[in-house]
C-alpha cells in the first residue's frame, strides 16, 4: 500500500517545509489541495524541495483553466520534479464554479471527456511531434508554434487522475485516466456497489481492466494514542462529514445505506449554521462507515481490513491525528505500507 500525505498549508511560504517534512517521514507521496493555495503552485514549491516523494494535486479544480494552461504546468512541474508530478483534476460543483470562480456551469461529464483529451493532444503535440489539431466540443486546439512547444520531456508524461464519485465520472475516469481519486466522504457500501462497478464499466469500454488503474482510498482517517482522543476525532470527524452531508451531490449516498437521517435534516442545520450541532445527527455507525478511527498500534489493521485488496493508495490527513509525534507518525506509515 502507498501512503500519502495530505498537504494543507495555507500560505505558499509554507508548502516547501511541509512537503519535505512529509517526505522525510516516509510517505510516497502528497496530496495537495485547491484551498487557499493552488495546488500546481504548492507542487512547484515541493519539487525543489525534494526528490523522492509524488507530488498530486488533488485535487486541481480544471474548469477556470483552459487545458492548454493546464497542460503548461502539469509539463513544468513534471519536468522540474523528474517525472514525480501526478495531476489530479477534478470539476468542483455548481456553486463554486458561478459563484466562486465565476465560471459557465456545462455538463461535467461531457466537458470532462473533452478536457482529458485536449491535454492529451497537447502532449502529443510536444512529446511525439505530431500536429496540434484537437477539435472538441467545448475545447478546439490548432495552434501551436515552436516558440511555445516546450518539446519531449524525457521523463515519463504526466499521469492523469480524476476525481469521481457518481457512476458517470467513474465511467469516464476508468475510461481515460491514469488513477482514480475518490474524494470524501465515501463509505465502503458506495465505493464497492457504485464505484468499483462503473470504473471497471469504464475501463472495459478502452479494453483495460480495475489492475490498469491507480485506486485511491476513501472516506477519512483518524488515529490517536489515547482514548480522549480518540473521542475528540471521532466527534470532530462526525462534524465534518455532517458538513458534507449537507450537500445535495451526497443525498444518493446518504439514502443508500438508509439511515434516520436525510438530506434535509443537515440542510436545516446548515441554514441555521448550527455546524457544531450537526455532528450530532451523525451516529456512531454512520460514522464508521465514513471512516477509520483507530490507536497507532490498532490502525494498519484496521485499514488493511478496510482497504487491503482494494486500492493502491491511501491519503491520511494528520489534522485528524492526535498525540502522535513525527517519530510515532513515521513508523505508523512505515507499518501502513506493509499492508
Amino acid at each position: 500500500m502507498r501512503v500519502y500525505s495530505m498537504v494543507r498549508p495555507k500560505q505558499l511560504s509554507e508548502m516547501p517545509d511541509a512537503i519535505a517534512r512529509a517526505e522525510k517521514l516516509g510517505y510516497d507521496g502528497t496530496t495537495l489541495l485547491e484551498l487557499t493555495v493552488p495546488p500546481t503552485l504548492s507542487a512547484t514549491a515541493g519539487a525543489v524541495v525534494t526528490s523522492k516523494v509524488n507530488l498530486m494535486t488533488g485535487v486541481f479544480v480544471a474548469f477556470p483553466r483552459s487545458p492548454m494552461a493546464t497542460a503548461y504546468d502539469a509539463w513544468s512541474i513534471q519536468e522540474l520534479s523528474g517525472g514525480r508530478f501526478q495531476l489530479g483534476i477534478g470539476t468542483q460543483i455548481k456553486a463554486h464554479l458561478t459563484r466562486r470562480f465565476g465560471m459557465e456551469h456545462l455538463p461535467p461529464v461531457k466537458r470532462m471527456r473533452d478536457y482529458i483529451l485536449a491535454l492529451h493532444a497537447i502532449w502529443d503535440c510536444w512529446q511525439d511531434g505530431k500536429r496540434l489539431d484537437y477539435q472538441g466540443e467545448y475545447y478546439k486546439h490548432d495552434l501551436m508554434i515552436p516558440y511555445y512547444n516546450p518539446g519531449p520531456l524525457s521523463v515519463k508524461r504526466p499521469e492523469i487522475h480524476l476525481a469521481a464519485i457518481n457512476k458517470l465520472m467513474c465511467r469516464l475516469c476508468g475510461e481515460l485516466a491514469d488513477g482514480h481519486l475518490p474524494g470524501d466522504p465515501i463509505t465502503y457500501k458506495w465505493h464497492e456497489e457504485v464505484m468499483l462497478p462503473n470504473l471497471e464499466i469504464g475501463a472495459e469500454r478502452a479494453g483495460r481492466t480495475l489492475k490498469d488503474l491507480d485506486l485511491g482510498g476513501y472516506g477519512f482517517i483518524g488515529c490517536a494514542s489515547s482514548d480522549d482522543g480518540i473521542d475528540r476525532m471521532r466527534s470532530g470527524l462526525k462534524e465534518r462529514v455532517a458538513l458534507y452531508a449537507s450537500t445535495p451531490e451526497y443525498e444518493k449516498m446518504l439514502d443508500m445505506h438508509g439511515w434516520d437521517v436525510n438530506l434535509s435534516d443537515f440542510i436545516d442545520m446548515a441554514r441555521q449554521q448550527k455546524w457544531k450541532e450537526m455532528g450530532n445527527l451523525v451516529s456512531d455507525d454512520m460514522l464508521d462507515a465514513y471512516a477509520v478511527v483507530a490507536k497507532p498500534q490498532d490502525l494498519p489493521g484496521a485499514l488493511k481490513k478496510r482497504f487491503g485488496g482494494h486500492v493502491n493508495r491511501i491519503q491520511i490527513d494528520e489534522s485528524w491525528f492526535d498525540g502522535l509525534s513525527d517519530e510515532d507518525i513515521s513508523a505508523l506509515v512505515a507499518k501502513i505500507k506493509q499492508i
